[in-house]
């Protein structure tokens, strides 16, 4: 499928830039809610380790892999800095763990989505800021791309 975009047409550049922004703040919406905020589950970890089945497929020693009784799914963790603490835990431990669920969680069968795990209120993984953060500078160039259209627009280079 071919979508053909009239780029001299400042109306569409305008309404793909709100969906862009709207996408934006979705991001940093999801992504920066305190802690309570999220889907937790409390139970005893059976499963922790480096892989799980064939992944990861990229970035290897960056990630953990942990199952935790009483959710369906295993949770992805992305640990590059962080791995210590989490390998600090053991099976059997109990632990909560705060996330977020899509679609894609259900059709994967995998949660990509952790945002915090503790053990005995003592937090071993916190996701970093940088999906809010990609969300502040998506908003920021699609400001600055809109910027640039009105002046396209005024110097009569683009048609309303």
């Amino acid at each position: 499928m071919y979508l053909h975009i009239h780029t001299k047409n400042f109306r569409v550049l305008l309404a793909l830039a709100i969906i862009g922004i709207i996408t934006g703040m979705y991001i940093i919406a999801v992504n920066s809610r305190p802690k309570n905020d999220y889907q937790h589950v409390t139970g005893r970890l059976t499963y922790l380790d480096s892989k799980l089945g064939d992944l990861p497929n990229r970035d290897l020693g960056k990630y953990r892999y942990a199952q935790i009784e009483g959710y369906p799914y295993p949770f992805e963790i992305y640990a590059d800095e962080q791995g210590a603490n989490v390998d600090s835990l053991k099976k059997g431990n109990e632990v909560t763990a705060w996330f977020y669920e899509t679609d894609n969680t259900k059709e994967e069968r995998i949660n990509r989505f952790l945002q915090y795990l503790e053990k005995d209120k003592k937090l071993y993984f916190k996701r970093t800021d940088f999906q809010a953060n990609f969300g502040y500078v998506l908003i920021a160039l699609i400001v600055g791309a809109l910027c640039l259209f009105y002046w396209f627009y005024n110097k009569g280079k683009m048609a309303w």
